[in-house]
């Protein structure tokens, strides 16, 4: 885990896909459960990887605005400002990324979560969804994260929920 530069923990997308893939499978099929969590894992990797894009973005904006009175100059003379090259380019990547993402989303909705560790990823991805649109269900789904974080398989002893993804904003 690493301090993002807006000042949250962020998990790096092979952590994130690493712990994730590792939970054990139980009860199900090793793909079925395996492919759900890894799909959940691709998709918040996705979500911290905007996330860390859009801090990025926006403290080239301010920089931009503050240097150069950004909001004074026409498209033309913004897109010529060397000082905005980065910018342009996280704008570029980010609307590849939440193409991305909104597809995973899509296949996501569709995936069966036949074991715990896959109900307790689904239920990450739908806390970072709810937390977007301050929806009175998400401190009960962040809540459930948290507690998931805090247990461990009978059986194996392994995380439901690994360790991190609990803290990421909520």
């Amino acid at each position: 885990m690493r301090k993002s530069s807006g000042g949250g923990a962020t998990l790096s997308r092979r952590a994130v896909i690493g712990a994730t893939t590792a939970a054990p499978v139980i009860g199900a099929g090793p793909l079925a459960s395996n492919d759900t969590v890894a799909h959940c894992a691709d998709w918040i990797a996705l979500d911290l990887e905007i996330d860390r894009l859009s801090v990025r973005w926006s403290n080239l904006e301010a920089v931009l605005v503050r240097g150069y009175g950004w909001f004074s100059l026409t498209s033309v003379a913004r897109r010529t400002l060397p000082a905005a090259a980065e910018l342009f380019e996280i704008e570029d990547r980010l609307e590849i990324l939440e193409l991305r993402r909104k597809r995973s989303l899509e296949r996501l909705s569709h995936l069966p979560a036949n074991t715990l560790h896959g109900v307790a990823t689904k239920l990450v991805v739908a806390a970072r969804l709810l937390e977007r649109e301050e929806h009175p269900a998400q401190p009960f789904v962040a809540s459930a994260v948290r507690e998931l974080s805090d247990m461990c398989c009978a059986g194996c002893r392994a995380a439901y929920i690994p360790a991190g993804i609990a803290t990421l904003r909520w």
